[in-house]
Formats: structure tokens, C-alpha cells, sequence
């Protein structure tokens, strides 16, 4: 897909992250990615969902960086115990503070648990890390994009990659049934662009939790879609991809930003009634984008 377009519309790359806010918001594209408005983070105090989140992501990179295939579970138990001052005292110094033991203690117990819950899940379906946080790249119509997988796993020819999630699993559910996965879409087309399509899977930290969209390539994984092709689904999700992103792209042309509220959803409707688009590209958000740095510049104020 040829794209041409003006001074608005070009980056040297993409990513997820930038493709989502373009297909589904694409004032936060604008704002974020072309004008470069960024919320500070001085004096900013992460939350400890986010915090408990990214000191998980550091345990399951360090952790699958070992020859995890013949672990015990007490081996697993005890990585994770030698690991914990150094990670807590670089990385999560918060949870040392006096009175948060119980928290902290929670949290490893969970993280254990969900370790294991994985090790033991590769080592029944046969899987290997093939790498951790592995830097993938590609091109998206033409353009190209940037990922960073968090897991990728080999078996013989075949590939697999998961997505690390803290929490969330009845949302990430909702996700794969309703083909809304585009992260691991992209993940599978930038490993394997051709017939032999990549596994692709959520992992939920918080409940040690596999969920995929059928059972193939993780046999204990909650089977989202069992009786769905997933070459078949990959495709279509991919052809809409493309879609959204030269519809965008060609609003961009034209000096167009789409701001999608509840107060402007019925003006968009009507506004793109007659053209047909939506039954071609992805199903388009029916709220406010979540945790939006630029509500107030649309004038959006609770």
C-alpha cells in the first residue's frame, strides 16, 4: 500500500503504542507523536499497580534469561528469592518502606506462583526461550515499525510470543474474542510474514494465567476462540490494520483530526455514515480514550 502524505502524517517509524493511538485517537497521535506535547515526569509518583506491574516484567526477564527446562518449582521459588533485595532496592525501593512487609510479601508470593505457573507450562508443551524483551522490526504500508516482544519462544521451526500482563485477565479475554489483539497480531506478522504464522498468547502475572486464543500451542492456556484459525483470523486483523491506517492517513491529507468523545461520537457516525469505511477497517471506540494526558486541551473536564 503506496502512502503518500505531507509533513503531519510522516515519522521515521511507528509502533504499537503509536499505531493504536492513530487508528482509535488520533489527537493523542498528533499531540504525543508530532507536536511532542508529553506529560513531565518530574516529581511523578508511579502507582502501585504500574509499579508492582513493571517489577514483575524485571523478575520474568531476568528469570527466562536462565535455562529455566529443568527447574523444580523450589528452584523457581528460590531464583526469585535471591533475586528479590537487589530488584526491590534498585527498582521497587518502595515496598521496603516501614509497614509495607505484607505487600511486599504478597507480591513475591504471587510472582512466584505465576513463575512457576509458566516454567512449568513451557517445560509440559516443550518450549524454549528463544529471547526476553527481544527488539523486533518490519514495515506496516510501507512504513516502518519497531516492537519489543517480551517473551519469544522456539520449538524445532516453530515460534511463539507472549505478551506480560500484571493484571486484567476478563479484559485481555475480551480482547482475543472480540479480534482486538493487534499487539500480538503485529508480534506474530513480524516474526513470521509468511504461511507459518507465530503462536501468539497473553500472560496474566497476577493470576498465573495463559490465555490464547485456542489451546495449540499451550496445552493448559485458557482457550479463547478453540475452533478459530488463526492464520485466517491474523489475516484479516492485518488487512484492517492497513486499512485504518491509510483511512487516518488520508484524513491527515486533508487537515483532519478526529477527536473521539462521547460527545462527538453521534457527529462521527453521521459524518461517516455515507462513506462505507467502517465495515472495512477496525471497529472504532464507543468511549474517551483511557488515561488521556490531553483532556483538557479537547476541552474534555470532568
Amino acid at each position: 500500500m503506496n502512502v503518500q502524505s505531507p509533513d503531519l502524517a510522516i515519522r521515521d517509524y511507528e509502533t504499537f503504542t503509536s499505531l493504536e493511538s492513530l487508528f482509535y485517537y488520533p489527537y493523542q497521535w498528533v499531540f504525543r507523536y508530532k507536536l511532542e506535547l508529553r506529560k513531565s515526569s518530574i516529581l511523578s509518583i508511579v502507582p502501585d499497580v504500574t509499579l508492582m506491574g513493571n517489577l514483575s516484567h524485571r523478575f520474568f526477564e531476568l528469570l527466562f534469561k536462565e535455562d529455566t527446562s529443568t527447574w523444580t518449582k523450589e528452584q523457581v521459588e528460590t531464583w526469585i528469592d535471591e533475586q528479590a533485595p537487589r530488584l526491590f532496592a534498585r527498582e521497587g525501593a518502595v515496598l521496603l518502606m516501614y509497614g509495607r512487609e505484607p505487600e511486599r510479601q504478597a507480591f513475591l508470593n504471587r510472582v512466584k506462583y505465576a513463575a512457576w505457573s509458566l516454567v512449568a507450562a513451557f517445560q509440559k508443551d516443550k518450549w524454549q526461550v528463544k529471547a526476553t524483551e527481544m527488539d523486533m522490526a518490519g514495515g506496516f504500508c510501507q512504513m516502518p515499525i519497531r516492537a519489543k516482544a517480551d517473551l519469544v519462544l522456539k520449538k524445532g521451526e516453530k515460534l511463539a510470543v507472549i505478551d506480560l500482563k500484571w493484571r486484567g485477565a476478563a479484559r485481555r479475554q475480551r480482547i482475543i474474542r472480540n479480534e482486538e489483539d493487534l499487539q500480538l497480531v503485529m508480534y506474530a506478522q513480524l516474526l513470521t510474514a509468511d504461511e507459518a504464522t507465530a503462536e501468539t498468547a497473553y500472560f496474566i502475572i497476577e493470576d498465573g494465567k495463559l490465555i490464547a486464543r485456542n489451546n495449540k500451542a499451550f496445552e493448559d492456556a485458557f482457550a479463547v476462540s478453540p475452533d478459530s484459525d488463526p492464520l485466517e483470523v491474523r489475516t484479516r486483523m492485518w488487512d484492517k490494520m492497513q486499512k485504518t491506517y491509510q483511512w487516518r492517513l488520508d484524513q491527515l491529507q486533508q487537515g483532519q483530526v478526529e477527536i473521539r468523545t462521547q460527545a462527538t461520537l453521534l457527529d462521527l457516525e453521521d459524518a461517516y455514515a455515507d462513506s462505507g469505511i467502517l465495515f472495512d477497517i477496525l471497529e472504532m471506540k464507543d468511549k474517551e480514550a483511557p488515561f488521556d494526558d490531553y483532556r483538557t486541551l479537547i476541552n474534555l473536564i470532568e
